[in-house]
């Protein structure tokens, strides 16, 4: 199921390239917008009793999506993590990435099931540059998920500017 969330998120990020633009010069997290997005989307390739923020499968806490897929239930987390590195054409940062790579870990542990998904978007990240495989490492140690960036990532470009 986390190949068919990614997929998702891919294809509306790569369907809304434009409109990131904004939110990824100003490193303003777009979780909210997304997971809605995310939503409509999964409904729409046969996801079933899709919620948002919802306190299904009885549980205490809310999770961002709910969802049944081929009668399976599914709770998922969403985030958007905005980086501090330096990039020309976007707004610098002063909150450091380890805090939102810590609140990645922690909605995995909130999970803590085999139908919990957790997905992220990562940005912005300057081009040609794998520094953020480092943290895929560590939110992968941090949980004892296996993460590979070669099976479970995908990198979109945005045009930022005309440079």
């Amino acid at each position: 199921m986390d190949k068919i969330v990614r997929k998702c998120i891919v294809d509306i990020l790569s369907t809304r390239n434009g409109l990131l633009k904004i939110p990824v010069r100003q490193r303003a997290k777009f979780e909210g917008c997304l997971k809605f997005e995310l939503a409509s989307h999964l409904e729409k390739i046969g996801a079933e009793n899709v919620e948002v923020e919802s306190k299904a499968f009885h549980r205490r806490d809310r999770t961002d999506i709910t969802f049944f897929w081929q009668e399976e239930p599914y709770s998922l987390e969403l985030k958007t993590s905005n980086t501090n590195w330096k990039i020309d054409g976007v707004n610098s940062s002063t909150r450091p990435i380890t805090k939102n790579i810590k609140s990645i870990v922690k909605d995995a542990e909130k999970l803590n099931s085999e139908s919990g998904i957790v997905a992220f978007v990562l940005f912005p990240i300057p081009l040609n540059d794998n520094r953020w495989e480092f943290y895929i490492d560590r939110i992968s140690n941090k949980t004892g998920i296996e993460i590979s960036p070669q099976n479970n990532c995908s990198v979109l470009s945005i045009d930022l500017n005309e440079n």
